[in-house]
Protein backbone atom coordinates (compact mmCIF):
# COMPACT_ATOMS: atom_id res chain seq x y z
CA UNK A 1 0.00 0.00 0.00
CA UNK A 2 1.47 3.66 -0.99
CA UNK A 3 2.74 5.90 1.74
CA UNK A 4 0.10 8.53 3.16
CA UNK A 5 1.07 11.17 4.39
CA UNK A 6 0.15 13.51 7.15
CA UNK A 7 0.59 16.97 6.92
CA UNK A 8 2.88 18.65 10.41
CA UNK A 9 1.94 15.46 12.25
CA UNK A 10 4.71 12.75 14.10
CA UNK A 11 3.83 9.42 15.50
CA UNK A 12 4.93 8.21 18.90
CA UNK A 13 4.68 4.48 19.72
CA UNK A 14 4.80 3.73 23.03
CA UNK A 15 6.64 0.41 24.06
CA UNK A 16 6.10 -1.38 26.84
CA UNK A 17 7.56 -5.27 28.41
CA UNK A 18 5.54 -7.58 29.30
CA UNK A 19 5.96 -10.98 30.95
CA UNK A 20 4.88 -12.81 28.22
CA UNK A 21 3.54 -13.06 24.34
CA UNK A 22 4.52 -9.77 21.96
CA UNK A 23 5.82 -6.18 23.48
CA UNK A 24 1.92 -4.03 24.32
CA UNK A 25 1.90 -0.75 21.86
CA UNK A 26 -0.24 2.24 22.65
CA UNK A 27 0.21 4.58 19.45
CA UNK A 28 -0.81 8.13 19.34
CA UNK A 29 -0.44 11.26 16.90
CA UNK A 30 0.87 14.86 17.40
CA UNK A 31 0.82 17.76 15.32
CA UNK A 32 3.26 20.83 15.44
CA UNK A 33 2.99 24.02 13.24
CA UNK A 34 5.53 24.87 11.65
CA UNK A 35 9.06 23.87 10.98
CA UNK A 36 10.31 21.00 13.13
CA UNK A 37 12.99 17.64 13.44
CA UNK A 38 14.90 15.70 15.69
CA UNK A 39 15.49 17.95 18.56
CA UNK A 40 11.54 18.26 18.41
CA UNK A 41 11.05 15.30 18.52
CA UNK A 42 13.16 14.30 21.18
CA UNK A 43 12.32 16.74 23.50
CA UNK A 44 7.96 15.61 22.58
CA UNK A 45 9.44 12.39 23.79
CA UNK A 46 11.02 13.33 26.97
CA UNK A 47 7.92 14.96 27.80
CA UNK A 48 5.61 11.93 26.96
CA UNK A 49 7.99 9.87 28.88
CA UNK A 50 7.85 11.79 32.04
CA UNK A 51 3.89 11.93 32.01
CA UNK A 52 3.24 8.63 30.96
CA UNK A 53 5.55 7.20 34.02
CA UNK A 54 3.91 9.54 36.40
CA UNK A 55 -0.03 9.66 35.50
CA UNK A 56 -0.58 6.05 33.21
CA UNK A 57 1.96 3.46 34.85
CA UNK A 58 0.59 3.82 38.38
CA UNK A 59 -2.99 2.34 37.13
CA UNK A 60 -1.03 -0.41 35.56
CA UNK A 61 -0.06 -3.49 36.67
CA UNK A 62 3.23 -4.05 38.19
CA UNK A 63 3.86 -7.55 36.21
CA UNK A 64 4.46 -4.72 32.54
CA UNK A 65 7.11 -1.81 32.14
CA UNK A 66 7.26 1.34 30.03
CA UNK A 67 11.08 0.86 28.16
CA UNK A 68 11.01 2.65 25.23
CA UNK A 69 9.47 5.47 22.51
CA UNK A 70 10.00 4.84 18.73
CA UNK A 71 8.48 8.45 16.93
CA UNK A 72 8.80 9.89 13.36
CA UNK A 73 7.61 12.31 11.34
CA UNK A 74 4.21 11.70 9.13
CA UNK A 75 5.31 13.96 6.69
CA UNK A 76 6.61 11.71 4.02
CA UNK A 77 7.99 8.59 3.73
CA UNK A 78 11.86 9.27 4.43
CA UNK A 79 10.64 12.32 7.44
CA UNK A 80 13.16 11.82 10.81
CA UNK A 81 12.73 9.27 13.67
CA UNK A 82 13.56 9.35 16.85
CA UNK A 83 14.22 6.91 19.21
CA UNK A 84 13.74 7.67 22.97
CA UNK A 85 15.06 5.01 25.44
CA UNK A 86 13.52 5.06 29.33
CA UNK A 87 16.45 5.25 31.12
CA UNK A 88 15.29 2.58 33.57
CA UNK A 89 12.42 0.80 32.85
CA UNK A 90 9.11 2.36 34.60
CA UNK A 91 7.19 -0.49 36.18
CA UNK A 92 3.15 -0.66 36.50
CA UNK A 93 2.39 0.09 40.28
CA UNK A 94 -0.50 -1.97 41.05
CA UNK A 95 0.02 -5.53 42.67
CA UNK A 96 -1.56 -8.40 42.25
CA UNK A 97 -1.80 -11.29 39.78
CA UNK A 98 -2.06 -9.48 35.97
CA UNK A 99 -4.98 -10.09 33.85
CA UNK A 100 -4.08 -11.96 30.46
CA UNK A 101 -2.62 -9.90 27.75
CA UNK A 102 -5.15 -9.22 25.50
CA UNK A 103 -7.67 -8.19 28.50
CA UNK A 104 -7.68 -3.99 28.74
CA UNK A 105 -9.53 -0.89 29.16
CA UNK A 106 -10.25 1.76 26.51
CA UNK A 107 -9.99 5.48 26.95
CA UNK A 108 -12.17 7.56 23.97
CA UNK A 109 -10.26 10.63 21.95
CA UNK A 110 -13.09 13.12 21.80
CA UNK A 111 -13.08 15.72 18.84
CA UNK A 112 -16.20 17.51 19.20
CA UNK A 113 -17.60 15.72 15.73
CA UNK A 114 -19.06 12.55 15.13
CA UNK A 115 -18.15 9.62 13.18
CA UNK A 116 -15.80 6.88 13.47
CA UNK A 117 -13.30 8.79 11.52
CA UNK A 118 -13.24 11.70 13.91
CA UNK A 119 -12.04 9.52 17.08
CA UNK A 120 -9.89 7.69 18.21
CA UNK A 121 -9.19 5.60 21.07
CA UNK A 122 -6.64 3.98 23.82
CA UNK A 123 -6.54 0.23 25.42
CA UNK A 124 -4.49 0.16 28.35
CA UNK A 125 -3.30 -3.15 29.70
CA UNK A 126 -1.64 -4.76 31.40
CA UNK A 127 -4.76 -4.72 34.26
CA UNK A 128 -4.23 -5.98 37.66
CA UNK A 129 -7.02 -8.74 38.72
CA UNK A 130 -6.42 -6.86 41.98
CA UNK A 131 -8.41 -3.85 40.49
CA UNK A 132 -11.25 -5.86 38.91
CA UNK A 133 -14.43 -7.13 40.26
CA UNK A 134 -16.70 -9.51 38.08
CA UNK A 135 -15.54 -8.06 34.50
CA UNK A 136 -15.04 -4.84 35.76
CA UNK A 137 -12.21 -2.53 36.11
CA UNK A 138 -12.43 0.06 39.38
CA UNK A 139 -13.42 3.13 39.02
CA UNK A 140 -10.25 4.87 40.37
CA UNK A 141 -8.04 3.46 37.92
CA UNK A 142 -10.41 4.16 35.02
CA UNK A 143 -10.91 7.62 36.49
CA UNK A 144 -6.85 7.68 36.77
CA UNK A 145 -6.19 6.23 33.29
CA UNK A 146 -8.46 9.17 31.64
CA UNK A 147 -6.62 11.70 33.53
CA UNK A 148 -3.41 10.52 32.52
CA UNK A 149 -4.14 10.92 28.76
CA UNK A 150 -5.34 14.70 29.94
CA UNK A 151 -2.01 15.24 31.56
CA UNK A 152 -0.12 14.16 28.76
CA UNK A 153 -2.22 16.36 26.25
CA UNK A 154 -1.75 19.72 28.61
CA UNK A 155 1.65 18.67 28.85
CA UNK A 156 2.69 18.44 24.85
CA UNK A 157 0.75 21.37 24.20
CA UNK A 158 2.32 23.27 25.90
CA UNK A 159 5.25 22.51 23.98
CA UNK A 160 3.54 23.05 21.18
CA UNK A 161 1.96 19.58 20.03
CA UNK A 162 -1.31 18.78 19.58
CA UNK A 163 -3.23 15.66 20.20
CA UNK A 164 -4.99 14.70 16.98
CA UNK A 165 -7.00 11.94 15.41
CA UNK A 166 -5.47 10.70 12.06
CA UNK A 167 -8.39 10.14 9.45
CA UNK A 168 -7.24 8.12 6.66
CA UNK A 169 -10.77 7.01 5.14
CA UNK A 170 -13.09 8.90 4.24
CA UNK A 171 -16.80 7.73 2.49
CA UNK A 172 -14.93 4.33 2.61
CA UNK A 173 -12.45 6.05 0.19
CA UNK A 174 -8.55 5.56 1.64
CA UNK A 175 -7.80 9.84 1.09
CA UNK A 176 -4.39 10.48 -0.56
CA UNK A 177 -3.37 12.77 2.18
CA UNK A 178 -4.64 11.80 5.96
CA UNK A 179 -6.94 14.52 7.65
CA UNK A 180 -6.29 15.03 11.32
CA UNK A 181 -8.83 16.49 14.14
CA UNK A 182 -7.13 17.77 17.51
CA UNK A 183 -8.81 15.70 20.57
CA UNK A 184 -10.58 17.71 23.10
CA UNK A 185 -11.10 15.53 25.74
CA UNK A 186 -11.20 12.02 27.05
CA UNK A 187 -13.95 9.15 28.07
CA UNK A 188 -15.25 5.71 28.83
CA UNK A 189 -18.33 4.59 28.25
CA UNK A 190 -18.41 1.95 30.85
CA UNK A 191 -15.74 0.02 33.34
CA UNK A 192 -16.18 -3.18 30.89
CA UNK A 193 -13.15 -4.55 30.01
CA UNK A 194 -12.07 -4.84 26.81
CA UNK A 195 -10.45 -7.50 25.15
CA UNK A 196 -7.96 -6.71 21.95
CA UNK A 197 -7.67 -10.52 20.48
CA UNK A 198 -4.60 -8.96 18.54
CA UNK A 199 -2.73 -8.86 22.21
CA UNK A 200 -2.82 -12.27 22.92
CA UNK A 201 -0.08 -14.27 23.15
CA UNK A 202 1.81 -14.91 19.49
CA UNK A 203 -0.96 -12.73 17.89
CA UNK A 204 1.32 -10.04 17.67
CA UNK A 205 1.36 -6.21 19.77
Amino acid sequence: MAFQPVPRTAKFALVHRVPWGDEHVNILYFTRVGDWGIPELAQACTAIAQAWGNDVMPNLSSRTAFVRIESRGERAQDDVSFEFVVPSPIAGSRGGDALPPQCCFCVTHLTGLTGRSNRGRTYFGMLSENDTTAGLLDEARAIGLRNGLESLRNIMSGLGWYHVVVSRVRNRVRLPVAQTVEVIGYKYTDLVIDTQRRRAVGRGS
